[in-house]
């Protein structure tokens, strides 16, 4: 084969001409791996975790022995992350903003449930069979609107958007509370509060001195997750017919 025919590189990606994995044994196989990565991962606050904690947790001497059946780390964040795809759903028939909502709601749901999934989903192009179901079942529900493909596409990652940059924040917030000993906001306003105190005694930044010094700033926020969804929606729905932009 001369350079001019060979293949593109595939990223490393495990969805593209990988060999299939080793049999399965009484110790290994590519399914008890995958699932062993993610407990590993639930249980550490920012959510990484290197292939010889994964090797010990699974029993296994050496970490080379996991790569026959993952191909790569970059392989195994491929599968991981199209595990938490499969978490997530899209209600079928009931209408374009139906579906985004059943997006939203369930995506945010397995975010939840596995924040490092809404870092390693920005590192891998979603393209395992779960992701690949998931987009096509969104972009089938969105395609009686008539919308040009960008758009289509704009419509899911927009929904997609909002829940692993929320997942994101949420998962470094947690990381900082973690590093930095504030495990609660009582916590971060005990460590806080000499400094309020000085910065308002000298007169500085008057409107975020009244904020922090407000009872009712602790109150649940009024942008949720789920309002900002709808919110979102509302926009989105102005990129259409007026007979399209009821719910159903």
């Amino acid at each position: 084969m001369t350079s001019s025919e060979r293949r593109p590189e595939t990223g490393g990606l495990v969805w593209f001409d990988a060999p299939a994995p080793p049999r399965a044994t009484e110790q290994l196989s590519r399914e008890r791996i995958v699932a062993a990565a993610m407990e590993l991962a639930d249980d550490q606050v920012p959510g990484e975790i290197t292939m010889r904690a994964l090797a010990a947790r699974l029993g296994v001497r050496s970490p080379m022995a996991l790569y026959r059946y993952v191909g790569s780390k970059d392989g195994l964040v491929d599968l991981m992350t199209d595990q938490v795809y499969g978490q997530i759903t899209v209600p079928r028939g009931d209408g374009w903003r139906a579906a985004l909502q059943g997006l939203g709601r369930t995506s945010w749901d397995a975010v939840q449930r596995h924040l490092w999934f809404a870092r390693l989903a920005f590192s891998r192009p979603p393209m395992g069979p779960n992701a690949l179901h998931l987009y096509d079942t969104a972009l089938a529900e969105l395609e009686p609107l008539g919308l040009d493909a960008a758009t289509r596409m704009g419509f899911v990652k927009t929904v997609l958007g909002h829940v692993l940059g929320s997942g994101l924040a949420l998962l470094e917030e947690q990381t900082m509370r973690a590093r930095v000993g504030f495990h609660s906001d009582s916590d971060l306003d005990a460590a806080a509060a000499p400094y309020v105190e000085r910065i308002a005694a000298a007169g500085e930044h008057p409107y975020f001195i009244r904020w922090a010094t407000d009872p009712q700033r602790l109150a649940p926020e009024p942008q949720s997750f789920e309002q900002v969804l709808e919110w979102l929606l509302d926009g989105l729905a102005t990129l259409l017919p007026p007979e399209d932009r009821s719910p159903a």
